[in-house]
C-alpha cells in the first residue's frame, strides 16, 4: 500500500488504475485516508490541547470531506463530461491524493498561531492569511500537489481527457469549498 501511495504521489498511472480496479481499492482507500487524518490529529495534540472527541471529530470530518469531494468530482465527470467510471473507483483513486496533506504540518512549524482548525478539517485546513511566508508557501504547494494527483487519477478513473479531468476536479474542489463553508466544515 505504501508503494502505491508513493506511485500515486508521483503521478504514476498504474497506481490509479490499481486503486480503481483492484479488489482492495476501497478498503485500502479507507485505511489511507483515516491514517492521514489520524497523523494530522496526533500532530495537533502536540501543539494544542484537544480531547479524544475533538480528535475523533477531526478524523470523521476528514473522511466526510473525502467522500463528498469524491462524489462531486464523480458527478461532474460522469454527468457533465460523460466519463466512464464508477463512484467506487473515484473514491478509491482519490485517497491517493490525501497523503500529501500530511505536509500541511510543515506549515505550522515555527508558527505561534494556535491550531483552532482541529475540529474543522477542510482540504486546506488553515487560513493562508494567518501563516507567515514559509507556511503559506507550504499550504499552496501542498494544495496544488493534491489537486494534481486528484486530476491525474480522475483522468484514469473516469477515462477522461486531461482538460475534462481538470474541469471535473476544479468544479468539484470549488463546490466542496462552498459546501464546506455552508456546513462549517
Amino acid at each position: 500500500m505504501i508503494r502505491q501511495v508513493i506511485r500515486g504521489a508521483t503521478f504514476r498511472r498504474d497506481a490509479y488504475l490499481r486503486a480503481v480496479i483492484g479488489s482492495n481499492g476501497t478498503g485500502d482507500a479507507v485505511v489511507i485516508v483515516a491514517g492521514v487524518y489520524v497523523i494530522l490529529a496526533l500532530t495537533i495534540s502536540i501543539r494544542a490541547t484537544t480531547d479524544v472527541v475533538g480528535h475523533a471529530r477531526f478524523v470523521l470530518n476528514g473522511g466526510f470531506a473525502w467522500l463528498i469531494l469524491s462524489g462531486i468530482v464523480y458527478l461532474i465527470a460522469r454527468h457533465g463530461f460523460h466519463g466512464e467510471g464508477s463512484f467506487q473507483g473515484v473514491v478509491a483513486m482519490s485517497a491517493l491524493a490525501h497523503p500529501v496533506l500530511v505536509l500541511l504540518v510543515l506549515a505550522q512549524i515555527g508558527e505561534t498561531i494556535p491550531l483552532t482548525w482541529h475540529a474543522q478539517p477542510t482540504l486546506l485546513p488553515m487560513s493562508i492569511l494567518d501563516l507567515g511566508f514559509p507556511g503559506a508557501v507550504v499550504v499552496i504547494l501542498t494544495t496544488m500537489w493534491f489537486i494534481g494527483i486528484l486530476t491525474a487519477g480522475t483522468r484514469v478513473a473516469m477515462s477522461l481527457t486531461l482538460d475534462r479531468a481538470i474541469a471535473s476536479v476544479a468544479g468539484g474542489y470549488a463546490a466542496w469549498w462552498v459546501i464546506g463553508s455552508l456546513l462549517g466544515l
